[in-house]
């Protein structure tokens, strides 16, 4: 047996699980949630725009740049709080995306999207991620928050839509164009995946075949192609994290609108890209160390003549030997 083949496979299939994982995280409610590309805290969507200002007396606030769709959130808001409301805290965020008829958060999954509220409320520190419902699992997923949002305003108590709380068109024009690259970290993922169960079982191969240059070589090929493609997949979403996040905070912040990277997807890809690659280089050294043996093997057997028995000089260097 060759038992030096079991490492790469070892690191060939924990690859595989974990790129597995990250093409289905988030696949259905409560699976793998906090394994997410990209979160939209949207808890306080809006609140820029609700009216603060009171007369003397302390009556209903007036409306202001959206008129009267705000002014019984408005009345409603400020009868639980006092103060400026651009401080919103606690259960006040709560009941601002209930009156807007939104979820508190908004997540981006390689094939999905899921969205849901905060528990025990929006603002406190490390809340839980309550999970209401995920779209439809789709290869090559697009991520159009501004068609979801706008869906949910429609219907919500308020009736209203995305150009009555100023939402910008650049968060979504920008996303758009991260899209083309999701599609391409899909197919890589794919690609990744598939080299590396091929990996696993060719390694097994190479367990019971000792000695073959060729399986070491058909090896390092499958575990190169996985670790290449796993490793512009984990490229791809990086840069995607990063832009996505400055797009929607750059547009979005003023109305109440935030976007957090998702540091566990991120570990996760990066952790497969790292198996990969020491499966590649284990291959590698199997692959010149059997050479090796080969170029040994070669030099140390002794030439015959055309009748088969070995020559003058050969003899003279056994009988020397003692042989």
């Amino acid at each position: 047996m060759r038992l030096s083949a079991l490492f790469p496979m070892a690191c060939a299939i924990v690859a595989f699980v974990l790129s597995m994982l990250c093409l289905f995280a988030g696949h259905k409610p409560g699976f793998m949630e906090e394994y997410h590309i990209v979160t939209l805290n949207t808890s306080t969507l809006g609140h820029n725009l609700i009216p603060t200002t009171t007369t003397s007396s302390g009556s209903t606030p007036t409306a202001t740049s959206i008129g009267s769709f705000f002014s019984s959130i408005a009345h409603n808001i400020s009868s639980t709080i006092e103060g400026d409301l651009d401080g919103i805290i606690g259960d006040v965020a709560d009941k601002l995306a209930k009156e807007l008829g939104i979820k508190q958060w908004y997540s981006l999954h390689l094939m999905d999207m899921c969205e849901g509220t905060y528990a025990p409320n929006a603002t406190e520190k490390g809340a839980s991620l309550n999970v209401s419902t995920c779209s439809n699992q789709t290869a090559m997923y697009h991520f159009d928050i501004s068609k979801q949002l706008n869906q949910e305003l429609e219907v919500g108590p308020l009736k209203i839509n995305l150009s009555d709380i100023d939402w910008p068109s650049d968060i979504q024009s920008g996303l758009n164009d991260l899209n083309v690259a999701l599609d391409a970290t899909f197919v890589l993922y794919a690609i990744g995946i598939a080299a590396a169960g091929c990996a696993i079982l060719a390694s097994l191969v190479a367990v019971f075949l000792h000695g073959s240059r060729l399986i070491s070589f058909g090896n390092w090929g499958l575990a190169s192609l996985s670790f290449f493609a796993l490793l512009i997949a984990s490229i791809i979403v990086t840069v995607v994290q990063s832009k996505a996040t400055h797009i929607i905070n750059k547009y979005g912040n003023e109305i109440g609108v935030y976007a957090y990277k998702g540091g566990k997807y991120l570990t996760l890809t990066w952790v497969a890209v790292a198996l990969m690659f020491l499966a590649t280089m284990a291959w590698v050294v199997e692959f010149c160390v059997g050479r090796r043996n080969k170029t040994r093997e070669y030099t140390e057997k002794p030439q015959r003549t055309r009748w088969g028995k070995p020559r003058a000089s050969d003899e003279a260097a056994f009988r020397r030997a003692g042989v």
